[in-house]
């Protein structure tokens, strides 16, 4: 077990920062009457970006463990929790939030927003980048930059269940939040279209997701600089 760098706890610290900023202003975006009834828990920004500052918190906590706890049991288990599980789990839902968004957010605005006059989001450039783009940067900073990073302990059939299951519950949250046949939608134009297409659009959201994963295990977290011991 590597240990705990001022950079890891200063990009942790900086994210929050900044993902809380974003997500406060992101809810005082006035909803549309299809959307206003659900409200702004049902996108799965919000519900990405809220995870990463869980994440943030937990990798903040960790380093204070690490650096006061006497306990070796307390300082593994937080180092296991804070870097093999919601930080893997953090980076793939930011990551899936990204790469949907981004390319439609710059050419096709209207298949992921709702009621978008004249091809102008209501999100502010500043708001849009601090939830859409920024936890991810910092997440990956903090993986393979930061010197804290080592390959995650998730194995691919762990990681595979817990990504299946959150696509599965993210599809019967909206299930259960958005009623049938009245002025409500779904939070993303391109849900609304009928069974079982929108289940094969989740299958793929998912398996992408899964992918992700093996994508970041491919690759080395830089190693920290070895230290002589006082």
């Amino acid at each position: 077990m590597v240990g705990a760098t001022w950079q890891s706890l200063l990009c942790n610290v900086v994210s929050v920062v900044t993902s809380s900023w974003g997500l406060f202003k992101c809810t005082k975006v006035v909803l549309p009457p299809s959307l206003s009834q659900a409200g702004h828990k049902q996108f799965l920004t919000n519900i990405a970006v809220a995870f990463t500052i869980v994440n943030n918190v937990a990798n903040i906590a960790n380093h204070l463990v690490q650096r006061l706890a006497k306990d070796a049991q307390l300082k593994r288990r937080w180092y296991n929790i804070s870097r093999h599980v919601t930080l893997p789990i953090a980076m793939v839902l930011e990551s899936i939030v990204a790469t949907v968004y981004w390319p439609l957010r710059l050419f096709a605005l209207q298949f992921i927003m709702q009621d978008v006059a004249k091809g102008r989001a209501p999100i502010p450039y500043k708001v849009d980048i601090a939830i859409h783009l920024l936890p991810l940067v910092f997440q990956l900073y903090d993986h393979y930059l930061s010197g804290y990073g080592s390959r995650f302990k998730l194995s691919y059939k762990h990681s595979w269940l817990i990504i299946t299951s959150f696509g599965l519950f993210y599809n019967r949250y909206l299930h259960f939040l958005i009623v049938p046949n009245t002025i409500q939608s779904y939070p993303y134009p391109f849900l609304n279209v009928d069974e079982p297409l929108r289940s094969v659009i989740f299958v793929v959201v998912t398996s992408a997701s899964c992918l992700f994963y093996a994508l970041y295990q491919s690759f080395t977290p830089k190693a920290q600089p070895l230290t002589k011991r006082e």
